[in-house]
């Protein structure tokens, strides 16, 4: 039977399901599982703030619980991880979060990872995420972009500034950048180009880590 895997947007911006779908592409194989993306309706059109990511949880949670059978894995496609460890207490199933998967994945593409943000006010969420989980004693930096969630396009301007921030975190010592946000995706090759820094993609590293749990569970 093929495997299931529901990739779920907290926010309500449909656009940015449809690039995080876009993204999984690359991850889509003959044979292989299916992913599906959705976007949850009674999220705010960008997660932006903690309490917003508090918000989500409670549909979040109940959107997983309703499928909890029908899917294989849980990926939640925001960077503040919200409801993840909620909703793991709903399911034995895996349920990735893209921070957690990302820094995970950075760690063993360089020793000093740094994060490219929407905002510079988002770094204390972020850093007291990586706190909780343990995971900041290589963190090189945070560098904002200066575009909020709900503002992200794929324009010149604003990939311009995503790869001056990441050229920043080169010079704090980075050796790789993780996209802080699902709706960067589309810069990450240019970051890659122009830096020669490790780019790494949160969307896809969740994705594969949901690839590899489903096969390690037949």
């Amino acid at each position: 039977m093929e495997k299931q895997i529901l990739v779920v947007n907290p926010n309500s911006n449909t656009a940015m399901t449809a690039a995080i779908d876009r993204s999984l592409d690359k991850m889509r194989y003959a044979g292989g599982p299916k992913f599906t993306c959705v976007t949850l309706a009674e999220g705010p059109f960008g997660i932006e703030t903690q309490r917003q990511a508090d918000e989500v949880t409670v549909p979040l949670c109940a959107l997983i619980d309703r499928n909890k059978d029908k899917y294989d894995a849980f990926v939640i496609g925001c960077f503040c991880d919200p409801g993840v460890a909620a909703a793991r207490e709903l399911t034995a199933k895996p349920v990735i979060g893209l921070c957690e998967a990302g820094v995970s994945a950075a760690l063993n593409f360089c020793e000093n990872y740094g994060i490219v943000t929407n905002l510079a006010s988002d770094a204390s969420g972020e850093i007291r995420l990586l706190r909780a989980q343990g995971l900041d004693s290589r963190l090189a930096g945070i560098e904002a972009i200066g575009v909020p969630v709900t503002s992200l396009a794929d324009t010149p301007e604003i990939r311009a500034s995503a790869v001056a921030a990441a050229r920043r975190l080169g010079e704090r010592g980075a050796q790789g950048v993780i996209l802080g946000c699902a709706g960067m995706t589309a810069y990450s090759q240019q970051i890659r180009d122009e830096t020669g820094l490790w780019v790494i993609d949160p969307v896809v590293a969740a994705a594969a880590l949901a690839l590899a749990a489903v096969a390690v569970t037949g």
